[in-house]
């Protein structure tokens, strides 16, 4: 959001309207979202606070935003912004190296991927030796909806959730992405309207990039999305699904509470619009007064949210196996599409979530990774206490990441830029935020952020 600072004072303010205006087309400033500082603006555009005030005056006067007391201007929920010719969405492949790094682990902070102490890497390591003892088994295709006995074990597991679902509802995939992505490709067309969340994913945002779906964003607050914002994007798009994650939700680690659960299958329901959960986290959620975090499927049974749940956090990523989990109005289709495009060949995978699931162990794994994040998170978080960093959440809540704020004025992906030539790998907002501007919020892995890689961070943040 750049405007030109020279010429006339009148000139200024028209130029931060049209700037401000600019960023509402091309997605920068979505419905709902607070724009900078008035003090803030001045600083980045280098003119006066009274030429602030008098464009966001203006700003006002045509709609465009609105002010709260005490709380700054936001976007106007219903404002309609303008038009204008502009490039598609390219991917950012920087992301990826997130979950593709050859750094060490305590050099990359950033990292997408869960960090497994040596006790749980050797119990991993005697289930597979043992899964890869397969006999006769070998030399035919499997069953076109996944291994039966790992379905069943899945079914009973969602049932000591709460959930009942069908054998046949129930069909396994090479990990959440990939069950993310066969679900889009079986529903998503050209140009079909999506919403997801701002911030999220990046792999969700390159799996529906891939698919050519037109995207909308929806801004993730602390208990979940903006509802007022997801109303007026499903009154005015008509949108078939919203992508999110109701559990840890990433980058930003919270979760949807259940008043806005409820309020969103509403809304669902009356959009008929489909919810799709990518639960990748969800085992991990901790519990709350001794009872785990209410995914969205235990409030739906099926009618309209797809869960999709995975365990290569919790085992390895070599081990990816996934598994979706929908109403019977989905399910045809994934059935014709998961064979075709080679979902089907995980033999070995299969049997050892099937073995983890079936003697006990996953239970116990998932509550030693979650009291381990918990430590974890609570560590990093007295280790940033002692700097500018402030986490965006002001109370530990468990989970693999940690969202926090740079400090105002502060470019998270030139602090990133910085960092790597330090050795460590980070993850600026820009990888989860969309277009690519300049936002002071940076992902942080509780499993792989060290004192040192923090000891760098703020160098880093001394020297900008």
């Amino acid at each position: 959001m750049k405007a030109d600072p020279s010429g006339a004072e009148g000139n200024k303010v028209q130029r931060i309207v049209q700037a401000v205006r600019d960023a509402m087309a091309d997605g920068g400033l979505t419905p709902g979202q607070r724009l900078p500082s008035i003090r803030g603006m001045a600083a980045e555009h280098g003119v006066s606070r009274d030429t602030v005030q008098r464009a966001y005056d203006k700003l006002v006067a045509g709609g465009n935003i609105h002010p709260r007391r005490g709380a700054g201007f936001y976007v106007a929920v219903t404002t309609t912004p303008p038009t204008r010719n502009k490039m598609p969405p390219t991917v950012d492949l920087d992301a990826f190296q997130l979950i593709h790094s050859d750094l060490p682990p305590d050099h990359v902070p950033g990292s997408g991927l869960l960090h497994h102490d040596d006790a749980s890497v050797n119990e991993l390591a005697r289930v597979l030796k043992g899964a890869a003892t397969l006999g006769k088994r070998l030399g035919r295709y499997g069953d076109p909806a996944g291994y039966p006995p790992l379905r069943e074990e899945l079914q009973n597991k969602l049932r000591m959730e709460g959930v009942d679902a069908p054998i046949d509802s129930i069909m396994t995939v090479p990990g959440c992405i990939a069950g993310l992505t066969l679900f889009i490709r079986s529903f998503v067309r050209y140009r079909t309207p999506v919403l997801i969340e701002d911030p999220s994913s990046f792999a969700h945002v390159a799996a529906l990039l891939a698919q050519g779906a037109e995207i909308y964003r929806i801004p993730r607050e602390a208990d979940g999305p903006n509802l007022d914002v997801l109303r007026l994007m499903c009154e005015r798009h008509r949108p078939k699904m919203f992508l999110l994650s109701s559990l840890l939700q990433n980058p930003t680690g919270t979760s949807i509470s259940l008043h806005k659960a409820r309020k969103l299958l509403e809304i669902a329901a009356e959009f008929d619009m489909a919810l799709v959960d990518d639960a990748s986290y969800a085992d991990l959620a901790p519990a709350t007064d001794g009872r785990p975090a209410v995914p969205l499927i235990l409030l739906d049974q099926l009618e309209h949210v797809i869960h999709i749940g995975g365990c290569s956090q919790i085992l390895a990523p070599e081990i990816g196996v996934g598994y979706i989990v929908a109403g019977e109005r989905f399910m045809p289709l994934l059935r014709v599409f998961r064979p075709v495009q080679g979902l089907g060949n995980m033999l070995i995978p299969e049997r050892v979530l099937y073995r983890f699931l079936h003697d006990g162990l996953y239970r116990r794994r998932c509550e030693r990774i979650r009291s381990q994040l918990l430590r974890r998170g609570v560590t990093l978080r007295h280790l940033l206490a002692s700097t500018p960093v402030e986490p965006a959440q002001p109370t530990a809540t468990g989970g693999t990441f940690l969202w926090a704020n740079l400090g105002e004025g502060n470019d998270s992906r030139h602090v990133a830029k910085r960092m790597l030539a330090k050795g460590y790998l980070t993850a600026p907002g820009s990888h989860f935020l969309m277009p690519k501007i300049g936002r002071p919020f940076m992902r942080f892995n509780v499993t792989t952020t060290t004192p040192t890689a923090i000891d760098a961070l703020v160098a880093c943040l001394k020297n900008l």
